[in-house]
């Protein structure tokens, strides 16, 4: 596709036939049966897609071409062809290739050059290591002079953000530009509110894109880290289905103020957050223009600004901004060791759906931002101790957005990092580190490839990894080989072979396994069942510490599992689990306030433990809050969040929400 005629047409033999429309000259258009191995490549908006289709090289050869595929609705379709067909000279503007069409459809599709460094936020998390200053600069001036060109055109982009930019080969390029896009913005929130000028939305003019630049601007110094993503994701969790913006717009402006105050990002050249910080001005027309914007980035000499401040000002500063780094470095440091520590005993006594939630609450009650959390460990120079945590934080996306490629990758990094061993060989509390850390990250790899995330799903080589780094001695990975028997994942399955090695793992000292064990006695899996055996050794495991068999244990007793019932001690086991966080004994706690089991019955007592279940993500307490909101039980009647409770059980699974739903929503219509 690359040799391309002035006249737009593509040298693609039997691909496509041009159509001649009113508006426009010749556009190619694509058979769309060519096109092959189809993907969905943007799940949040269900309209891009990347795609393959042959490329005739010479009379003999063809060579395969990676484009992408976007969905166009009919009302714009012609006004994004002609706005492509003319901004398409500019090389930081995707490349158009023609339209296609899905069979027995009038879903028209666009044709584009497919950006193979994904968007620009992506580009910058997975770069950051690479990324200096002139890279840094360049990508800024790239950004700046594509938007002046789309202004000179009188375009409005509408929706600048650091996704919606895209890089190809370290290339910045623009796309989905439409001055129609924000026209009803004030009804319908569709792009990150964080990017978008709400206090001037009415004028809709180019500043709006000075603003939205000025944010990006700032990621840009700051390796793709949003100033709002940790803020911004607490404010999602709140109970308002119907939100005003009202609150978040407030958090902007807060942010924003906050932005351009702070102090330096070690490295930046003063004159660049000089720029950002103009582009976010409360008032529009004191905004620069984007050809003041380009030209001021044209003349940012990274050498010259970084290398020569004043003499004057370096020696003023130099002893006190040693002295504070030190201290802040110091205080860094010790924080991590102690977030890593915790970080490691999550995975002795915690079940994994707990253990996300448990590092966030544990940063949040030393005060402390997960963001800037992350954000010190990415930039901390010797990281390669904590590597695993790093991946931990992208994977279930604390402190920043989910990224399990980016994930994958500092596991890797953990398990594969050899070079600085003898840097920490005499420091024996960082060598327990590096090895836990090591250990940790391979575990992680083996579990990404057996579940497909963030790599192609790959259960056989799963399997193999855990069975070396076992085999070398990890306890972990033993528990982890025995899962694999017990549910015949890269392995036949073998229950009799899964008992055998859980209860290796846990005559070892391995909590989660000796917690395994208890399940395969209760269940009788893999040995003959025995109930009385299961609940002794759940009871021992839940006095070592783990909170899910302190759960099990309260269930036990409630239920005469292996032991006479004994509602009391059920309760007493319940509360230490749901007071350590877990979120089933939450709800089951919830259910013994209800029914008055070995406590007198309060639904007030029993709506708040319901309620932590659900603020912890379990689907069964957000189905009975978004009930007790309904019915007004234990708390005041509230059909919104009656509904927003609901929908979250629902979208975590739980099919009764969506019953109940129904219900709510004709009572709704009918009254």
């Amino acid at each position: 596709m690359s040799q391309r005629k002035t006249n737009n047409n593509i040298t693609i033999n039997n691909n496509f036939k041009a159509i001649r429309t009113e508006y426009d000259e010749d556009i190619p258009f694509y058979h769309y049966l060519k096109f092959e191995n189809v993907k969905l490549i943007n799940k949040n908006g269900k309209n891009a897609y990347k795609a393959h289709i042959k490329k005739i090289v010479s009379q003999e050869n063809t060579a395969v071409e990676v484009v992408a595929l976007k969905y166009i609705s009919l009302n714009n379709f012609i006004n994004e062809v002609k706005r492509h067909r003319k901004l398409e000279i500019n090389d930081n503007i995707l490349k158009f290739y023609g339209i296609t069409k899905l069979e027995n459809s009038m879903n028209q599709m666009i044709v584009l050059e497919y950006a193979n460094n994904g968007s620009l936020r992506q580009y910058l998390k997975i770069n950051f290591q690479k990324l200096d200053w002139n890279i840094k600069l360049n990508l800024a001036k790239q950004i700046a002079n594509v938007l002046m060109n789309l202004h000179d055109n009188n375009i409005i982009h509408g929706k600048l953000t650091s996704e919606s930019i895209l890089v190809h080969n370290g290339t910045i390029k623009l796309n989905d530009f439409s001055i129609n896009y924000l026209k009803f913005l004030s009804t319908t929130v569709t792009i990150p509110i964080q990017y978008t000028d709400f206090r001037y939305l009415e004028l809709f003019n180019k500043s709006l894109d000075i603003y939205s630049l000025g944010i990006i601007l700032w990621e840009i110094s700051n390796d793709g880290i949003s100033p709002f993503e940790n803020e911004l994701i607490a404010k999602s969790s709140l109970p308002s289905p119907t939100p005003t913006n009202n609150n978040i717009i407030d958090l902007i402006n807060e942010t924003i103020v906050k932005i351009t105050r702070e102090k330096s990002i070690p490295g930046i050249p003063p004159k660049y957050k000089e720029i950002y910080t103009d582009c976010l001005k409360h008032h529009g027309n004191l905004r620069p223009k984007i050809f003041e914007i380009v030209n001021d980035l044209s003349e940012i000499n990274i050498n010259s600004d970084v290398k020569n401040k004043s003499e004057k000002s370096n020696k003023e500063e130099i002893s006190s901004n040693n002295f504070v780094a030190t201290k802040i470095d110091d205080y860094n440091i010790i924080f991590i060791k102690k977030l890593f520590e915790f970080f490691i005993n999550t995975f002795i006594i915690l079940p994994k759906e707990m253990r996300p939630n448990s590092i966030k609450n544990y940063v949040r009650e030393h005060n402390l931002n997960p963001v800037n959390v992350f954000h010190k460990m990415i930039r901390y120079p010797s990281h390669y101790w904590f590597t695993s945590l790093i991946g931990f934080f992208y994977q279930y996306g604390i402190g920043t957005v989910v990224d399990n490629q980016m994930a994958f990758k500092f596991f890797n990094l953990a398990a594969n990092e050899k070079i600085y061993i003898k840097n920490i060989s005499s420091n024996l509390l960082l060598r327990k580190f590096y090895d836990l850390n090591k250990e940790i990250g391979i575990v992680r790899i083996a579990h990404m490839y057996i579940d497909g995330i963030g790599v192609e799903k790959d259960s056989k080589k799963g399997f193999r990894i855990c069975s070396k780094v076992a085999d070398e001695g990890s306890n972990i990975a033993l528990n982890s080989i025995a899962y694999c028997y017990d549910k015949g994942l890269g392995v036949e399955k073998n229950e009799e072979k899964a008992f055998e090695l859980y209860l290796k793992s846990a005559k070892k000292g391995n909590i989660v396994a000796l917690y395994n064990v208890c399940e395969c006695y209760l269940d009788g899996t893999g040995i003959a069942k025995d109930e009385v055996k299961g609940f002794q050794l759940h009871l021992k495991s839940a006095l070592s510490g783990k909170i899910d068999a302190m759960n099990n244990t309260g269930y036990c007793y409630n239920n005469g599992i292996g032991v006479g019932v004994d509602q009391k001690e059920a309760l007493r086991w319940y509360f230490k689990g749901a007071e350590k966080g877990n979120p089933i004994s939450q709800h089951n706690l919830g259910y013994l306030y209800t029914n008055g089991y070995g406590i007198n019955r309060d639904l007030v007592k029993a709506y708040e433990w319901y309620k932590k279940s659900a603020e912890n993500e379990y689907s069964d307490g957000q189905y009975v809050v978004g009930e007790y909101f309904y019915e007004g039980r234990g708390v005041r009647k509230d059909i919104i969040k009656a509904i927003y409770w609901l929908n979250k059980a629902m979208e975590n699974g739980n099919m009764a929400a969506n019953g109940l739903l129904e219900e709510i929503i004709d009572q709704i219509v009918f009254f």
